[in-house]
């Protein structure tokens, strides 16, 4: 994922940052023309208004995310940008109210996001939603792109790579809804062995010949838990990681993580055990971490012995390629 400043700031600073998105959007439509022309294709209209203003309360129909005036100081467009919260008693019911007998609202939201947003919306509507436009965060900013390629302008072009990345971070990070299927009680009888498919791990690799243990505790962490040892004169951690079990591409709970150990004690990424670990299995390598697949069907033994297994065949793989 390209990593930005505004994604960075956005997520370290703000506890919502869809805000900081929101804000994004009614930055580009105040600041650049290009952005006026994709919004002119997206709602099918001739005119969009040039003034934009962020969180404008109302008297009783809530504050929409961003309000777009035209020169009567009439509103004529909503835009309210979603990820993945649920839409509020006000949307869109209550936004038509604030708007010309003309105007449009549009939503914004994840791809995956736009089936059960329509849905969602036709059924408050009543099937009456041709003053309602759907459309993907990405979609959108990549229109205004477009429009900016017919005369670039490379103030804009920096600014989409900075809110392209804010989106696309919010996308993978954003809590969905729950569904019944996410409250199913054995998805958590499911994430309680890990610990202790952890725990057997331990045991086991602490008994090899190679590893060293000494001084090196089990570490919680937001996601997970996990812990350190030594191994062919590597720093290793091995550890079940809810995150990374969606974010990363391999898309599993369990991580080894290895570093190189400095002669000081101190243990640094090396760009040769990044290079090793890709040469070993570049779809399941991120860096210096390593995704353990496992397969359906699996029971506890076995998934404990081919987390084992794996780690192992790994480590002697690193212990060849980066001290050969």
């Amino acid at each position: 994922m390209q990593k930005s400043i505004l994604a960075h700031i956005a997520s370290s600073f703000i506890p919502e940052y869809e805000n900081v998105a929101n804000s994004s959007i009614a930055y580009l439509l105040n600041e650049y023309p290009a952005s006026h022309e994709a919004l002119k294709s997206i709602l099918d209209v001739d005119e969009v208004p040039k003034y934009y203003k962020t969180e404008e309360s109302t008297k009783s129909n809530g504050r929409p995310d961003v309000t777009g005036f035209d020169a009567s100081n009439n509103k004529t467009v909503i835009i309210e940008g979603k990820f993945w919260a649920n839409l509020t008693d006000n949307q869109p019911c209550n936004y038509l109210k604030e708007l010309s007998e003309t105007g449009k609202i549009l939503f914004l939201a994840p791809d995956k996001r736009i089936s059960s947003l329509k849905l969602e919306i036709d059924r408050r509507l009543d099937g009456n939603s041709e003053r309602v436009v759907i459309c993907s965060w990405i979609s959108f900013l990549n229109l205004i792109e477009k429009e900016n390629n017919k005369d670039h302008n490379h103030h804009l072009a920096s600014d989409l790579i900075q809110i392209k990345e804010l989106c696309q971070r919010m996308d993978a990070e954003g809590m969905p809804p729950l569904s019944l299927s996410d409250l199913d009680p054995m998805n958590g009888r499911v994430t309680s062995h890990f610990a202790d498919v952890l725990l057997e791990c331990n045991g086991i690799i602490r008994d090899w010949a190679i590893s060293d243990f000494r001084r090196l505790n089990w570490t919680p962490s937001s996601y997970g838990v996990g812990f350190f040892f030594r191994a062919y004169n590597l720093g290793c951690h091995l550890g079940f990681d809810s995150q990374k079990w969606f974010v990363k591409d391999a898309h599993t709970p369990f991580w080894l993580s290895v570093k190189k150990i400095l002669a000081a004690g101190d243990w640094v990424t090396s760009q040769n055990i990044c290079n090793a670990l890709n040469e070993y299995d570049f779809d399941s390598s991120h860096e210096e971490e390593y995704g353990i697949t496992l397969k359906s069907g699996m029971d506890k033994t076995q998934v404990v012995n081919h987390i084992v297994n794996t780690t192992k065949d790994v480590l002697v793989h690193l212990g060849t390629k980066v001290f050969k």
